[in-house]
């Protein structure tokens, strides 16, 4: 028995595949902009970008999908980033994900809380892209999601 092939099928299947193997990534940021920045920033990588305008969003899209990494800025509505960083490590299916903190500030209060956590980092802004990039990859490429 011959099979048929149909390319229009076959090219859809290997983009849904490519869709369904990208890098997930959660940006986490009050500033529209700077979520638009670096989403499309992330989406010229070929990553899939999830986006939260507060940390009560940015604590159900991490429940929600398998992240590979999450992006956080600090200074958020609902739950700032600090309490978010502290419920993901909580939790267990969040604990291992990597969060990269990008914020304007570097406190008292901000340094102690990600100096010693493991899988983790900070960007001050302004954020230099090339610098963002380079942090990205190491950090999906150190902390593969399992």
């Amino acid at each position: 028995m011959a099979m048929s092939f149909h390319p229009t099928l076959s090219v859809q299947a290997e983009e849904d595949l490519a869709v369904s193997v990208a890098p997930q990534i959660l940006v986490a940021d009050d500033d529209p902009s700077m979520v638009r920045l670096l989403q499309e920033t992330l989406q010229l990588e070929g990553y899939k970008v999830y986006c939260a305008y507060d940390g009560q969003m940015a604590l159900r899209l991490a429940q929600q999908f398998a992240l590979d990494l999450i992006i956080l800025d600090v200074n958020m509505p609902m739950t700032n980033g600090l309490k978010v960083f502290a419920y993901l490590r909580a939790s267990v299916s969040t604990a291992k994900i990597p969060v990269i903190f990008v914020t304007g500030e570097l406190s008292k209060d901000v340094y102690p809380a990600i100096a010693t956590a493991q899988r983790v980092a900070h960007l001050k802004k302004p954020v230099d892209l090339e610098s963002f990039n380079s942090l990205v990859k190491l950090f999906l490429a150190q902390y593969p999601s399992s």
